[in-house]
Protein backbone atom coordinates (compact mmCIF):
# COMPACT_ATOMS: atom_id res chain seq x y z
CA UNK A 1 0.00 0.00 0.00
CA UNK A 2 1.62 3.72 -1.12
CA UNK A 3 0.67 6.58 0.99
CA UNK A 4 2.21 9.81 1.04
CA UNK A 5 4.04 11.12 4.15
CA UNK A 6 5.89 13.89 6.11
CA UNK A 7 8.35 13.45 8.91
CA UNK A 8 7.51 16.47 10.80
CA UNK A 9 10.56 15.34 13.22
CA UNK A 10 12.55 15.32 9.95
CA UNK A 11 11.30 19.28 8.64
CA UNK A 12 12.28 20.45 12.65
CA UNK A 13 15.67 18.69 12.85
CA UNK A 14 16.64 19.48 9.61
CA UNK A 15 15.79 23.05 9.91
CA UNK A 16 17.77 23.33 13.00
CA UNK A 17 20.76 21.26 10.82
CA UNK A 18 20.19 24.60 8.67
CA UNK A 19 20.15 26.81 11.70
CA UNK A 20 23.91 25.25 12.78
CA UNK A 21 25.07 25.18 9.32
CA UNK A 22 24.23 28.81 8.84
CA UNK A 23 26.22 30.12 12.63
CA UNK A 24 28.99 28.09 11.54
CA UNK A 25 29.04 29.44 8.09
CA UNK A 26 29.31 33.14 9.50
CA UNK A 27 32.28 32.07 11.91
CA UNK A 28 34.03 30.92 8.64
CA UNK A 29 33.31 34.23 6.65
CA UNK A 30 34.08 36.44 9.50
CA UNK A 31 37.45 34.16 10.51
CA UNK A 32 38.54 33.58 6.89
CA UNK A 33 36.86 35.93 4.13
CA UNK A 34 40.19 37.54 3.84
CA UNK A 35 42.73 35.08 3.55
CA UNK A 36 41.21 31.47 2.11
CA UNK A 37 40.76 31.21 -1.76
CA UNK A 38 36.97 32.75 -2.22
CA UNK A 39 36.76 29.04 -3.93
CA UNK A 40 37.39 26.59 -0.63
CA UNK A 41 35.83 29.06 1.65
CA UNK A 42 32.45 28.76 -0.49
CA UNK A 43 33.58 24.96 -0.43
CA UNK A 44 33.24 24.50 3.07
CA UNK A 45 30.36 27.16 3.44
CA UNK A 46 27.95 24.68 1.55
CA UNK A 47 29.52 21.52 2.42
CA UNK A 48 29.22 22.16 6.01
CA UNK A 49 25.42 23.41 5.72
CA UNK A 50 24.69 20.26 3.53
CA UNK A 51 26.29 17.20 6.37
CA UNK A 52 24.26 19.64 9.30
CA UNK A 53 21.12 19.23 7.02
CA UNK A 54 22.03 15.54 6.97
CA UNK A 55 23.40 14.64 10.23
CA UNK A 56 19.48 16.19 11.41
CA UNK A 57 17.74 14.78 8.83
CA UNK A 58 19.32 11.13 9.53
CA UNK A 59 18.89 11.87 13.58
CA UNK A 60 15.20 12.80 12.95
CA UNK A 61 14.72 9.29 10.81
CA UNK A 62 16.26 7.32 13.53
CA UNK A 63 14.30 8.66 16.34
CA UNK A 64 10.97 8.89 14.13
CA UNK A 65 11.57 6.53 10.55
CA UNK A 66 8.01 7.64 8.99
CA UNK A 67 9.89 7.78 5.48
CA UNK A 68 12.68 5.03 5.46
CA UNK A 69 10.62 3.12 8.05
CA UNK A 70 11.82 0.42 10.86
CA UNK A 71 13.89 -2.02 8.40
CA UNK A 72 16.20 0.61 7.48
CA UNK A 73 16.58 1.53 10.89
CA UNK A 74 17.57 -1.43 12.26
CA UNK A 75 20.15 -3.12 8.99
CA UNK A 76 20.95 0.21 6.81
CA UNK A 77 21.40 2.87 9.16
CA UNK A 78 25.11 2.38 10.57
CA UNK A 79 25.48 2.49 6.59
CA UNK A 80 23.96 5.42 6.09
CA UNK A 81 26.15 7.03 8.39
CA UNK A 82 29.21 6.15 6.68
CA UNK A 83 27.48 7.76 3.37
CA UNK A 84 27.00 11.35 5.31
CA UNK A 85 30.46 12.86 5.36
CA UNK A 86 30.60 11.72 1.38
CA UNK A 87 27.43 12.37 0.33
CA UNK A 88 27.47 16.13 2.03
CA UNK A 89 30.10 17.34 3.25
CA UNK A 90 32.53 16.37 0.25
CA UNK A 91 30.46 16.15 -2.41
CA UNK A 92 28.66 19.81 -1.46
CA UNK A 93 32.28 21.21 -1.29
CA UNK A 94 33.44 19.87 -4.90
CA UNK A 95 30.35 21.96 -6.09
CA UNK A 96 30.50 24.86 -4.53
CA UNK A 97 33.96 25.49 -4.86
CA UNK A 98 33.49 24.80 -8.53
CA UNK A 99 30.56 27.43 -8.80
CA UNK A 100 32.47 29.97 -7.10
CA UNK A 101 35.55 29.54 -9.34
CA UNK A 102 32.94 30.11 -12.16
CA UNK A 103 31.52 33.15 -10.92
CA UNK A 104 35.02 34.83 -9.66
CA UNK A 105 35.83 34.64 -13.20
CA UNK A 106 36.27 38.24 -15.00
CA UNK A 107 34.18 38.21 -18.00
CA UNK A 108 33.29 40.24 -20.94
CA UNK A 109 34.06 44.28 -20.05
CA UNK A 110 34.14 43.58 -16.70
CA UNK A 111 35.86 46.94 -15.19
CA UNK A 112 38.68 46.33 -12.10
CA UNK A 113 38.61 48.93 -8.89
CA UNK A 114 42.06 49.33 -9.20
CA UNK A 115 41.98 53.59 -8.30
CA UNK A 116 41.59 54.39 -4.82
CA UNK A 117 40.96 58.41 -3.43
CA UNK A 118 40.80 58.32 0.76
CA UNK A 119 39.68 60.65 2.37
CA UNK A 120 41.12 61.70 6.18
CA UNK A 121 39.84 63.54 8.78
CA UNK A 122 41.67 65.96 10.51
CA UNK A 123 39.45 68.04 12.25
CA UNK A 124 39.77 68.81 15.99
CA UNK A 125 37.66 66.13 17.47
CA UNK A 126 40.77 63.94 15.89
CA UNK A 127 42.74 64.53 18.80
CA UNK A 128 40.81 62.76 21.67
CA UNK A 129 39.78 59.67 18.75
CA UNK A 130 43.35 58.99 17.48
CA UNK A 131 45.67 61.07 19.42
CA UNK A 132 48.73 58.99 18.19
CA UNK A 133 47.70 59.32 14.30
CA UNK A 134 47.26 55.91 14.08
CA UNK A 135 45.10 56.38 11.00
CA UNK A 136 47.94 58.69 8.96
CA UNK A 137 50.80 54.46 9.82
CA UNK A 138 47.52 52.65 8.61
CA UNK A 139 47.33 54.98 5.00
CA UNK A 140 50.86 54.70 4.36
CA UNK A 141 50.65 50.69 5.14
CA UNK A 142 47.91 50.22 2.73
CA UNK A 143 50.08 52.49 0.34
CA UNK A 144 52.62 49.61 0.55
CA UNK A 145 50.30 46.66 0.24
CA UNK A 146 49.27 47.90 -3.52
CA UNK A 147 49.93 46.38 -6.71
CA UNK A 148 51.90 47.97 -9.58
CA UNK A 149 48.38 48.80 -11.16
CA UNK A 150 47.05 50.51 -8.82
CA UNK A 151 46.85 54.70 -8.07
CA UNK A 152 45.66 56.25 -5.28
CA UNK A 153 45.14 60.23 -4.08
CA UNK A 154 44.77 61.06 -0.83
CA UNK A 155 43.08 64.25 0.79
CA UNK A 156 42.65 65.85 4.43
CA UNK A 157 39.58 67.47 5.63
CA UNK A 158 38.80 69.81 8.19
CA UNK A 159 37.05 73.11 7.58
CA UNK A 160 38.90 72.54 4.41
CA UNK A 161 40.01 70.26 2.07
CA UNK A 162 43.27 69.52 0.82
CA UNK A 163 44.93 67.68 -1.78
CA UNK A 164 47.67 65.65 -0.39
CA UNK A 165 48.40 63.59 -2.98
CA UNK A 166 47.09 63.86 -6.97
CA UNK A 167 46.05 60.26 -8.29
CA UNK A 168 49.68 58.63 -8.83
CA UNK A 169 51.13 55.33 -9.17
CA UNK A 170 52.79 54.15 -5.83
CA UNK A 171 56.38 54.18 -5.40
CA UNK A 172 58.87 54.34 -2.86
CA UNK A 173 59.32 57.95 -3.36
CA UNK A 174 55.50 58.40 -3.67
CA UNK A 175 55.63 56.78 -0.09
CA UNK A 176 58.23 59.13 1.08
CA UNK A 177 56.34 62.35 0.04
CA UNK A 178 53.22 61.36 1.50
CA UNK A 179 55.01 60.34 5.13
CA UNK A 180 55.93 64.20 4.88
CA UNK A 181 53.27 65.79 3.65
CA UNK A 182 50.87 64.03 6.15
CA UNK A 183 53.63 64.89 8.94
CA UNK A 184 52.14 68.60 8.77
CA UNK A 185 49.30 67.68 9.78
CA UNK A 186 49.43 65.39 12.85
CA UNK A 187 47.84 68.31 14.79
CA UNK A 188 44.14 68.17 13.58
CA UNK A 189 42.33 71.35 14.26
CA UNK A 190 38.59 72.76 12.55
CA UNK A 191 35.32 70.94 11.75
CA UNK A 192 33.88 68.39 9.62
CA UNK A 193 33.40 69.34 5.97
CA UNK A 194 33.10 66.02 4.79
CA UNK A 195 30.37 67.24 1.99
CA UNK A 196 33.43 68.88 0.15
CA UNK A 197 35.94 66.34 0.97
CA UNK A 198 33.84 63.80 -1.84
CA UNK A 199 33.09 66.65 -4.39
CA UNK A 200 36.60 66.73 -4.37
CA UNK A 201 37.30 63.11 -4.37
CA UNK A 202 34.18 62.85 -7.44
CA UNK A 203 36.34 65.78 -9.06
CA UNK A 204 39.95 63.67 -8.60
CA UNK A 205 38.43 60.48 -10.25
CA UNK A 206 36.43 62.45 -12.96
CA UNK A 207 39.71 64.17 -14.58
CA UNK A 208 41.68 60.82 -13.85
CA UNK A 209 39.46 58.45 -15.41
CA UNK A 210 39.59 56.01 -18.45
CA UNK A 211 38.22 53.49 -20.25
CA UNK A 212 39.68 50.11 -18.70
CA UNK A 213 39.91 51.85 -14.92
CA UNK A 214 37.12 52.16 -11.82
CA UNK A 215 37.99 53.57 -8.63
CA UNK A 216 36.80 53.55 -5.27
CA UNK A 217 36.65 56.23 -1.95
CA UNK A 218 37.83 55.24 1.20
CA UNK A 219 36.40 58.10 3.86
CA UNK A 220 37.71 57.91 7.12
CA UNK A 221 35.70 60.34 9.56
CA UNK A 222 34.92 60.21 13.77
CA UNK A 223 31.46 61.63 13.40
CA UNK A 224 28.90 63.51 11.12
CA UNK A 225 29.47 65.92 8.85
CA UNK A 226 29.50 69.69 10.49
CA UNK A 227 28.92 71.75 7.00
CA UNK A 228 25.65 70.94 5.42
CA UNK A 229 25.82 67.55 3.67
CA UNK A 230 22.62 66.30 4.95
CA UNK A 231 20.52 68.74 2.99
CA UNK A 232 22.71 68.90 -0.09
CA UNK A 233 23.28 64.87 -0.10
CA UNK A 234 21.32 64.14 -3.30
CA UNK A 235 23.63 67.31 -4.78
CA UNK A 236 26.97 65.61 -3.50
CA UNK A 237 26.17 62.07 -3.59
CA UNK A 238 24.01 61.48 -6.97
CA UNK A 239 27.37 61.98 -9.73
CA UNK A 240 29.17 59.47 -7.20
CA UNK A 241 25.79 57.35 -6.99
CA UNK A 242 24.93 57.39 -10.73
CA UNK A 243 29.14 56.75 -11.94
CA UNK A 244 28.98 53.95 -9.71
CA UNK A 245 31.99 54.92 -7.72
CA UNK A 246 31.46 53.01 -4.35
CA UNK A 247 32.29 55.00 -1.39
CA UNK A 248 33.73 52.85 2.23
CA UNK A 249 33.29 54.67 5.48
CA UNK A 250 35.15 53.78 8.57
CA UNK A 251 33.45 55.62 11.21
CA UNK A 252 36.32 55.82 14.21
CA UNK A 253 35.24 55.97 18.30
CA UNK A 254 31.81 54.49 19.24
CA UNK A 255 30.70 57.58 20.88
CA UNK A 256 30.01 59.76 18.05
CA UNK A 257 26.93 59.68 15.48
CA UNK A 258 28.10 57.71 12.38
CA UNK A 259 24.64 57.87 10.88
CA UNK A 260 26.15 60.19 7.92
CA UNK A 261 28.63 57.42 6.98
CA UNK A 262 26.53 54.46 7.30
CA UNK A 263 24.05 56.44 4.87
CA UNK A 264 26.99 57.46 2.66
CA UNK A 265 28.03 53.56 2.54
CA UNK A 266 24.53 52.09 1.90
CA UNK A 267 23.45 55.02 -1.17
CA UNK A 268 26.74 54.23 -3.21
CA UNK A 269 27.34 50.21 -2.19
CA UNK A 270 30.34 50.51 0.20
CA UNK A 271 30.25 49.39 3.26
CA UNK A 272 30.47 50.93 6.51
CA UNK A 273 33.16 49.46 8.85
CA UNK A 274 32.98 50.76 12.71
CA UNK A 275 36.63 51.13 14.52
CA UNK A 276 36.65 51.34 18.34
CA UNK A 277 40.49 50.84 18.50
CA UNK A 278 42.54 52.71 16.45
CA UNK A 279 45.13 50.06 16.56
CA UNK A 280 42.30 48.00 13.97
CA UNK A 281 42.35 50.55 11.39
CA UNK A 282 45.45 48.99 9.27
CA UNK A 283 43.12 45.49 9.38
CA UNK A 284 40.13 47.40 7.90
CA UNK A 285 42.21 49.37 5.28
CA UNK A 286 43.48 46.19 3.88
CA UNK A 287 39.89 44.49 4.27
CA UNK A 288 38.67 47.29 2.21
CA UNK A 289 41.01 46.95 -0.39
CA UNK A 290 40.92 43.32 -0.38
CA UNK A 291 36.98 43.51 -0.87
CA UNK A 292 37.10 45.48 -3.53
CA UNK A 293 36.70 43.15 -6.33
CA UNK A 294 35.32 40.14 -4.36
CA UNK A 295 32.52 37.60 -5.63
CA UNK A 296 31.61 35.83 -3.02
CA UNK A 297 28.22 33.48 -4.21
CA UNK A 298 26.99 34.30 -0.26
CA UNK A 299 28.27 38.22 -0.02
CA UNK A 300 28.00 41.74 -1.19
CA UNK A 301 29.05 41.72 -5.35
CA UNK A 302 32.34 44.60 -5.76
CA UNK A 303 33.43 45.31 -8.39
CA UNK A 304 31.61 44.82 -11.36
CA UNK A 305 29.74 47.29 -13.22
CA UNK A 306 29.24 46.18 -17.43
CA UNK A 307 28.72 43.00 -16.67
CA UNK A 308 26.02 43.18 -13.39
CA UNK A 309 23.60 41.17 -15.45
CA UNK A 310 25.55 38.63 -16.07
CA UNK A 311 26.54 37.77 -12.66
CA UNK A 312 22.90 38.74 -11.24
CA UNK A 313 22.43 35.48 -13.59
CA UNK A 314 25.01 33.68 -12.47
CA UNK A 315 23.98 34.05 -9.01
CA UNK A 316 20.96 33.12 -9.13
CA UNK A 317 21.69 30.12 -11.03
CA UNK A 318 24.54 29.05 -8.70
CA UNK A 319 22.67 29.48 -5.65
CA UNK A 320 19.24 27.92 -6.68
CA UNK A 321 21.71 25.04 -8.26
CA UNK A 322 23.49 24.09 -4.75
CA UNK A 323 20.10 24.40 -2.99
CA UNK A 324 18.40 21.92 -4.86
CA UNK A 325 21.59 19.52 -5.24
CA UNK A 326 21.70 19.45 -0.85
CA UNK A 327 18.09 17.47 -0.30
CA UNK A 328 19.56 15.32 -3.14
CA UNK A 329 22.53 14.62 -1.34
CA UNK A 330 20.47 14.41 1.90
CA UNK A 331 18.10 11.50 -0.03
CA UNK A 332 21.98 9.50 -1.05
CA UNK A 333 22.64 9.20 2.43
CA UNK A 334 19.27 7.68 2.94
CA UNK A 335 19.79 5.97 -0.95
CA UNK A 336 15.73 5.64 -1.00
CA UNK A 337 14.54 6.79 -4.81
CA UNK A 338 11.30 7.55 -3.35
CA UNK A 339 12.52 10.21 -1.06
CA UNK A 340 15.12 11.44 -4.17
CA UNK A 341 12.43 12.06 -6.20
CA UNK A 342 9.86 14.20 -3.75
CA UNK A 343 13.42 15.59 -2.12
CA UNK A 344 14.32 16.83 -5.32
CA UNK A 345 11.26 18.97 -6.10
CA UNK A 346 11.27 20.66 -2.89
CA UNK A 347 14.92 21.47 -3.46
CA UNK A 348 14.33 22.86 -6.38
CA UNK A 349 11.85 25.42 -4.57
CA UNK A 350 13.97 26.08 -2.56
CA UNK A 351 17.04 26.49 -4.82
CA UNK A 352 15.60 29.21 -6.35
CA UNK A 353 13.73 30.93 -3.54
CA UNK A 354 17.13 31.32 -2.05
CA UNK A 355 19.25 32.41 -5.11
CA UNK A 356 16.29 34.87 -5.43
CA UNK A 357 16.68 35.97 -1.65
CA UNK A 358 20.49 36.53 -1.76
CA UNK A 359 20.54 38.09 -4.88
CA UNK A 360 18.00 41.01 -4.64
CA UNK A 361 18.60 41.10 -1.13
CA UNK A 362 22.13 41.96 -1.26
CA UNK A 363 21.33 44.24 -4.23
CA UNK A 364 18.68 46.54 -2.72
CA UNK A 365 19.95 46.05 1.04
CA UNK A 366 23.52 44.51 1.45
CA UNK A 367 23.98 46.34 4.83
CA UNK A 368 21.83 43.17 6.14
CA UNK A 369 23.90 40.24 4.54
CA UNK A 370 24.05 38.32 7.59
CA UNK A 371 19.75 38.03 7.47
CA UNK A 372 20.15 37.16 3.48
CA UNK A 373 21.82 34.40 3.76
CA UNK A 374 20.03 33.54 7.40
CA UNK A 375 16.89 33.14 5.25
CA UNK A 376 18.22 31.47 2.19
CA UNK A 377 20.05 28.86 4.90
CA UNK A 378 16.97 27.49 6.68
CA UNK A 379 14.66 27.98 3.10
CA UNK A 380 17.61 25.59 1.85
CA UNK A 381 16.85 23.11 5.08
CA UNK A 382 13.20 23.49 5.60
CA UNK A 383 10.96 23.45 1.82
CA UNK A 384 12.24 19.89 1.02
CA UNK A 385 11.10 18.09 4.18
CA UNK A 386 7.64 19.56 3.54
CA UNK A 387 7.05 18.01 0.58
CA UNK A 388 5.06 14.51 0.77
CA UNK A 389 6.87 11.75 -0.42
CA UNK A 390 5.54 8.00 -1.54
CA UNK A 391 6.30 5.32 0.96
CA UNK A 392 5.20 2.18 0.59
CA UNK A 393 3.81 1.19 4.46
CA UNK A 394 4.01 -2.47 4.67
CA UNK A 395 6.15 -3.46 7.27
CA UNK A 396 6.84 0.80 8.28
CA UNK A 397 5.26 0.25 11.81
CA UNK A 398 7.91 -1.27 14.50
CA UNK A 399 5.83 -3.52 15.24
CA UNK A 400 4.98 -4.96 12.11
CA UNK A 401 8.72 -5.25 11.15
CA UNK A 402 8.61 -7.07 15.59
CA UNK A 403 6.42 -9.43 13.92
CA UNK A 404 7.26 -10.39 10.59
CA UNK A 405 11.20 -10.79 12.07
CA UNK A 406 9.81 -13.28 14.43
CA UNK A 407 7.74 -14.81 11.64
CA UNK A 408 11.24 -14.98 9.73
CA UNK A 409 13.03 -16.27 12.85
CA UNK A 410 11.18 -18.98 12.72
CA UNK A 411 10.45 -20.33 9.00
CA UNK A 412 14.52 -20.00 9.04
CA UNK A 413 14.66 -22.01 12.47
CA UNK A 414 12.71 -24.47 10.51
CA UNK A 415 14.71 -24.85 7.26
CA UNK A 416 17.55 -26.04 9.47
CA UNK A 417 15.97 -28.63 11.13
CA UNK A 418 14.53 -29.84 8.02
CA UNK A 419 17.71 -29.61 6.06
CA UNK A 420 19.30 -32.11 9.20
CA UNK A 421 16.03 -34.51 9.61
Amino acid sequence: MIEKRINLTMAIMSLIGGVLGFIIGEILLSLYKYTLPNSVLMGLYFGILAFCIGVMCLIAEMISPRLNGYGWKNNYLKTSFKFLIPCTLIAMFIMGAIFQFVYQMNIGKTKKINDVVMLLDTSGSMKETDPENERFKATLNLLNSMKEDNRASIYKFNDNVEKILPMTEITPDTKDYVEEKLEEHKNPVGKTNMSEALKEAYKEIESTSSNDRSAMIILLSDGGDSFNLNSEFEDTMNPIIERGIPVYTIGMSSGNDSSMLKKIARETGGAYHNVENVKELNDVFNKIYNSREQRLLVDKRNGVSEEKTLYMILRILFVAILGALIPVCVSFVFDNKNLLKGFIIGGSISGIVAGLIIEYGFLHLPWIGVMHRFLADIIIASIFTLIPVKVDIKDYSKSSYSRNSKKRHIEDEKRIINKFD
